[in-house]
C-alpha cells in the first residue's frame, strides 16, 4: 500500500516530533499480511470492523517505506505479527511473517498468529524456529460475539507452553467494556499470576481510548509488575498521563499498529466513547470536520506520538521517561 505522505505530515514531524524522538525506537505492534494471505471480507463484516476498510494488508517493504517517511531520522526495530481476522490464512501469514523477521532489512522480530484449536506442540515448534511468543485474537474465537472470555480465544493449554518457554503474549481482549469489564481485569490477572514467566503486554492500553475505562480497570492492574501495556492506535493523552502515573514509564510501550495509523485524521472522546475524524474515503466516514480542518489533518501515528509527548510534559517527566517508552523498555521486555 502507498504511504499519503502529506506536507502537513512533514511539519508536525520537523516542528513537533523530531526533537522528542531518539535516534533508535522499537515499534512493538505491527501488522503485516499480503492480499493472498485473506479471503474476501464482507461489507457486514466491515461495518463492524472499522480498521478492516482502512487496511489489514502490509508487505515488509511497505513497512519499511513507511518507516522511511514517517521516521525518517530513526532507526526502527519492529515487533512484528500477521494480520488477525477470520479471512485470513493463519498459516500463509505466519510464514510471511517469518520470511520478513529472517531479513536483516526488517531489523524485526515476530510474533505467532495463533488460533485456539492449535495444539500446544504447534506453538512450541514456532518458538523454537525463531517467533518470541504468540498473538492471539479475539476474533478467532469459534463464538461470534464481542462478549467472550479472554480463554475463549487463549486457552489455557497455550499459556502453559508460553509460561515454559517464556514468550511474549501480545493480549488484544475482548467484550464491548474492554479494560472497564471486570471480568477482563480478572482475567488478566489470572494470566499474571499463574503463568509468571509469561511477558504480557497488554495491547493498547486495554482498549482504553478513553479516560474513564482506564480509570474502572488500570488500578487493579498498576502493581502487577510482569504485566506491560502497549499504547498502539491510543490517542488520548489523558489515557496516557493517567497511566504514567499510576503505572509509570518503564511498563509502557511504543507501537504503532501500523498500517491501521496511516490514516490521517484525529479522535475525540466523549465519556466511554471515541469518535474517528477523517478525510478517508471509508463507507463508516460520515462524521466529517470542515474542509480547513481537515486540511490540517496529520496521520494517526503522528497524534499518537504527540498525545504521549503532551501526557510526558503534563507530569515533567521529561525526554528520559519519553525515550524508555519508545525504546529502552522494549529493549528490555525482548531481551536484547
Amino acid at each position: 500500500m502507498d504511504v499519503d505522505y502529506r506536507l502537513v505530515d512533514r511539519n508536525v514531524y520537523e516542528s513537533e516530533l523530531s526533537q522528542w524522538l531518539p535516534p533508535s525506537m522499537i515499534d512493538i505492534h505491527v501488522h503485516l499480511s499480503l492480499p493472498q494471505h485473506s479471503a474476501p471480507i464482507s461489507p457486514e463484516r466491515m461495518s463492524v470492523l472499522w480498521p478492516v476498510e482502512v487496511g489489514i494488508h502490509q508487505s515488509w517493504q511497505d513497512l519499511r517505506e513507511a518507516y522511511r517517511l514517517l521516521l525518517p531520522k530513526q532507526d526502527v526495530s519492529v515487533l512484528a505479527f500477521g494480520s488477525v481476522y477470520k479471512e485470513v490464512d493463519t498459516v500463509s501469514v505466519n510464514n510471511y511473517v517469518f520470511s520478513g523477521m529472517c531479513d536483516s532489512r526488517n531489523n524485526a522480530d515476530a510474533l505467532f498468529v495463533t488460533r485456539p484449536e492449535y495444539e500446544p506442540y504447534v506453538i512450541e515448534e514456532a518458538m523454537h524456529r525463531g517467533f518470541l511468543g504468540i498473538k492471539p485474537y479475539p476474533d478467532l474465537a469459534p463464538q461470534d460475539t464481542q462478549e467472550i472470555s479472554i480463554f475463549d480465544f487463549l486457552p489455557r493449554k497455550h499459556l502453559e507452553v508460553l509460561d515454559r518457554l517464556g514468550g511474549i503474549l501480545m493480549l488484544h481482549i475482548p467484550r464491548a467494556g474492554r479494560l472497564g469489564d471486570p471480568n477482563n481485569v480478572r482475567e488478566i490477572i489470572e494470566i499474571a499470576d499463574k503463568y509468571p514467566s509469561v511477558k504480557l503486554i497488554v495491547a493498547h492500553i486495554g482498549r482504553a481510548y478513553c479516560l474513564p475505562t482506564a480509570k474502572k480497570g488500570l488500578p487493579a492492574l498498576a502493581d502487577k509488575e510482569s504485566i506491560y501495556f502497549d499504547i498502539a492506535a491510543n490517542l488520548n493523552a489523558d489515557v496516557f498521563q493517567y497511566t504514567l502515573d499510576l503505572v509509570g514509564p518503564e511498563r509502557i510501550l511504543f507501537g504503532s499498529d501500523l498500517p491501521i495509523t496511516l490514516m490521517h485524521g484525529c479522535r475525540e472522546h466523549v465519556g466511554e466513547k471515541y469518535i474517528n475524524y477523517t478525510d478517508g474515503p471509508y463507507s463508516w466516514n460520515t462524521n466529517r470536520k470542515s474542509p480547513d480542518e481537515e486540511a490540517q489533518y496529520t496521520c494517526y501515528l503522528y497524534e499518537e506520538l504527540r498525545a504521549l509527548i503532551k501526557a510526558v510534559e503534563r507530569l515533567g517527566l521529561g525526554k528520559d521517561a519519553f525515550e524508555n517508552i519508545v525504546y529502552h523498555n522494549a529493549i528490555k521486555l525482548l531481551g536484547k
